[in-house]
């Protein structure tokens, strides 16, 4: 009779804390890496069919002022820590391959925190922030698995991630790891194939009485193999989906949105098929700005926004974001209001029940009631880089009103304007209103929540979010910013006039403010490549070469060209 009423006691205890873990939102984050501004059909373009994400944002808010930082590593560690990178020396060129550098033990990671609510923690896809060591890795950061890569990218079918060498050379190793176990078996698969099928698994095998936080980094549309290649499963079946592009590698880009959005579309129809979509919030944006030139470039268009991945310019560090969920009190809208990489933190753990008070000083902001109730935001400025190194740094002011950029990058080659545009493409077909109103992703949502969407209501998203209006597509605008621009980004999201002469009083304040951010700045921590993480040590793998006696080695092997 004891034991009996022992079990019945704990029994309870534990329905009770299931109990109080099932109000809490399951959290599924779907990030593409590299994608341009305007290469989703919510952003107004019509050249890349984008059926399931646009339901998703038509069906909840689209994000017209989300802010990232301009490159890779710096916005995962800003999304992950609520901190702007240079509070962790995580600023300046993105991690590479064999560099021992990491996210600081002392800056606990967004996994980390939800983990305190009762949440069970996944990372799919890409990490890119250290893995000399174990406890650098996702695993060793808060997440309960982690299947992917580790560096900042690999090739779509052989998983290769790469170092290049002054000379040239590329140093090669597998880098497809299920937690720290490399997974050679992925080999001719392809990553967003794969990547999707695992998210799914996870899913498909979670209690959902337990708070689910998963995200799924893509590799798409990223540069694959070598940093050169765009892969795609059938590039003769591309060639005839998109003939109406001229360029044949914007085509494949396009092939990679598209798998990426049919991606997105398993993703919420397994959610809803679980009985986990009418209490889930799912959160889509691209890590940085396209990279339609220079390294790793792969045909992206951030029309009509100047700017590239790598620089500060609006085409860099504003992407394409929505988010949905049946909590939110209003949807189906354009949010206007200023947003940037490090609220997702703070808004997560308030959407869950967590006291902000648990997350300490960070630069975040929460954002949950901005978003469900379309409130004012309470965020004034964005403090979008402070490069030290490259004597560059940016600011936004006055609630997202101006923007001051000191100094360039890349010898301001990356500044201009780049990018096609339907105007530029004669044979775009017109946007197709029926694929979204049929898109799993839209049957499954509308299955929860009543259906309001019209062709009419697609098209006044659209009209909110089209910039179309700030520049002529025939003429730009070449003026560097070495000395210094300002920009009105309300009447000039393009920045096309530089207002720095002319306001004078504006730039001084907002240069007062980036010196008062300079005072806290960690100098970058970049380091050379370590020669002992050649994965020719470690059977042609990448492994946390610093937990050398974990490692598997080998010797006398042939390496992998």
């Amino acid at each position: 009779m004891k034991i009996k009423t022992i079990a019945i006691f704990f029994y309870c205890i534990l329905h009770s804390q299931n109990l109080v873990y099932a109000n809490k939102p399951h959290i599924i984050v779907i990030m593409a890496d590299d994608m341009g501004h305007y290469d989703v059909g919510f952003q107004g373009s019509n050249q890349i069919p984008t059926p399931n994400l646009d339901a998703l944002a038509y069906n909840g808010i689209i994000l017209n002022r989300f802010y990232t930082q301009n490159s890779c590593t710096p916005s995962r560690t800003a999304f992950l820590t609520g901190n702007y990178p240079i509070r962790s020396g995580m600023q300046g060129y993105p991690l590479k391959a064999g560099e021992n550098r990491a996210l600081p033990h002392d800056m606990p990671t967004m996994p980390e925190q939800m983990k305190k609510l009762g949440y069970k923690t996944h990372l799919v896809g890409k990490w890119h922030l250290g893995a000399a060591t174990r406890n650098n890795t996702p695993t060793g950061r808060g997440f309960d698995s982690h299947f992917g890569y580790w560096h900042g990218l690999i090739g779509y079918f052989n998983y290769l991630s790469f170092r290049r060498e002054h000379n040239h050379t590329l140093t090669r190793g597998l880098d497809l790891h299920d937690n720290l176990k490399p997974v050679w078996s992925g080999q001719g698969k392809y990553a967003t194939n794969l990547f999707t099928e695992r998210a799914l698994e996870i899913i498909d095998n979670h209690n959902v009485e337990v708070p689910l936080f998963l995200i799924l980094s893509h590799l798409a549309p990223h540069a694959g193999k070598d940093g050169l290649e765009l892969e795609v499963p059938n590039a003769t079946l591309t060639n005839l989906k998109y003939s109406y592009i001229n360029d044949p590698r914007r085509r494949r880009y396009a092939d990679m949105v598209n798998l990426m959005d049919e991606s997105t579309g398993r993703i919420v129809q397994k959610l809803n098929q679980k009985n986990m979509l009418q209490n889930s919030i799912v959160l889509f944006f691209s890590d940085n700005g396209g990279q339609p030139v220079g390294l790793y470039q792969n045909s992206a268009s951030n029309w009509p926004l100047r700017g590239t991945k790598f620089v500060d310019f609006e085409g860099g560090v504003r992407t394409a974001a929505a988010i949905f969920s049946p909590l939110f009190k209003k949807r189906g809208y354009v949010n206007t209001q200023f947003f940037h990489l490090t609220d997702w933190l703070p808004t997560f753990y308030s959407a869950a029940g967590g006291n902000l008070k648990d997350l300490g000083m960070i630069d975040g902001i929460d954002q949950w009631k901005v978003l469900t109730e379309n409130l004012t935001s309470s965020r004034t400025e964005i403090l979008i880089n402070i490069d030290e190194v490259k004597n560059s740094s940016t600011i936004i002011g006055n609630n997202g009103r101006h923007k001051l950029i000191q100094g360039t990058f890349g010898h301001d080659y990356f500044d201009k304007y780049f990018g096609s545009s339907d105007h530029q493409t004669p044979g775009t077909p017109p946007y197709n209103h029926e694929n979204v109103l049929k898109s799993v992703t839209n049957q499954a949502i509308t299955s929860v929540v009543d259906g309001t969407m019209t062709r009419e209501k697609i098209d006044e998203l659209r009209s909110q979010t089209d910039l179309s209006w700030c520049r002529d597509f025939n003429k730009t605008f070449d003026f560097k910013c070495t000395d210094g621009c300002l920009f009105d980004l309300i009447d000039d999201p393009c920045e096309t006039t530089n207002i720095l002469e002319k306001e004078v009083e504006i730039r001084e304040e907002l240069k007062r403010k980036l010196e008062k951010y300079r005072l806290v700045l960690v100098p970058q921590r970049n380091k050379d490549f370590d020669l002992s993480s050649d994965p020719i040590f470690y059977n042609n793998t990448w492994c946390t070469w610093l937990d050398d006696d974990w490692c598997f080695k080998t010797t006398n092997i042939e390496r992998i060209y």
